[in-house]
């Protein structure tokens, strides 16, 4: 018990200090901060609104008016993370945990399969970065393929909720007027779009922050600069990739690892989603890279047999 406390006063300790450090920067560099919050709102009021808040919306709206408890409980966190994208899938596998409905072991395996965007996010948002609405079908293919395999390869646990479909507390009640759910998938649609912009921002700070200390400069070219975005925050990475002068094969196969990466952003809310469980964030990390992996691998696949 003492190991674990003092774990978690280490781990407390270096998100403060990582706070404070991030209050100094903003403070001493405040062209900085302006420059990467413009930058990220001007990406979020471009090109994630106009694809995910719809989507988001109507997607809640199902949710929570359509009987989803009788999906099976294998299927639940897929079709959740399907319908909302990142981190929904996690949060449902988290709550599923916590509700004693599944094992570690078992969330372990869910979690392969099941942490993904939405198709809205990669055919939209991707596809617009990309210039290519083909090539973003290329990337949605490699993704969902990608996270399927992951779960075959690398999926463990035992099976005894086999049986168990989703009681009515897991989903919204019918009780509910129609006109009330609709306001609240409104309510939830735009929650979700300020979750996306304050990453966006974090990320976007920090990545001009890395820019203007000179460490991108290090670098031989704006596709490893693109990488390292990526490795940081999805969107701006994918953005990046979109403006490299590099072949549009190339830029699918980077930006179906990152998306199914999902950079540190992603894995951070995932790891929030999924706080008491008992999964790691080693576990969330292990889990992305081999989906970003598989993805890459099976783009690269589709683009030689010349599918695409």
């Amino acid at each position: 018990m003492k190991k674990i406390n003092s774990g978690k006063k280490l781990n407390n300790t270096f998100v403060l200090c990582a706070a404070l450090f991030f209050m100094a920067v903003m403070a001493v560099f405040p062209n900085i901060t302006e420059c990467g919050s413009k930058t990220a709102i001007l990406i979020w009021i471009n090109s994630v609104v106009p694809v995910l808040l719809p989507f988001f919306i109507f997607a809640d709206f199902i949710k929570r008016a359509g009987d989803m408890s009788k999906l099976p409980i294998k299927i639940y966190p897929f079709a959740m993370a399907f319908l909302s994208g990142y981190p929904m899938g996690a949060k449902v596998t988290g709550d599923l945990i916590t509700s004693g409905i599944i094992s570690y072991d078992e969330a372990k395996k869910f979690l392969r399969y099941s942490m993904v965007t939405g198709p809205a996010f990669i055919l939209g948002t991707v596809g617009s970065f990309l210039g290519n609405v083909r090539a973003a079908f290329v990337v949605a293919a490699a993704h969902y393929l990608g996270a399927i395999v992951n779960g075959l390869l690398f999926g463990e646990g035992n099976e005894h909720s086999r049986g168990y479909r989703l009681s009515v507390e897991h989903v919204s009640s019918g009780e509910t007027g129609l006109f009330e759910n609709f306001t609240l998938s409104i309510i939830a649609g735009f929650k979700a779009m300020a979750m996306i912009l304050a990453y966006l921002i974090f990320f976007m700070i920090g990545i001009d922050f890395i820019e203007t200390i000179g460490l991108f400069s290090v670098l031989p070219g704006a596709v490893y600069s693109a990488i390292i975005k990526g490795f940081l925050e999805m969107t701006v990475g994918v953005n990046s990739v979109g403006m490299c002068n590099i072949s549009e094969e190339l830029k699918i196969l980077l930006s179906s690892f990152i998306v199914s990466f999902g950079g540190l952003s992603v894995i951070g809310q995932s790891v929030s989603m999924t706080a008491g469980t008992g999964i790691k964030i080693r576990d969330i990390c292990e889990i992305k890279l081999a989906h970003g992996i598989l993805s890459g691998i099976i783009s690269a696949v589709i683009i030689l047999s010349g599918l695409y």
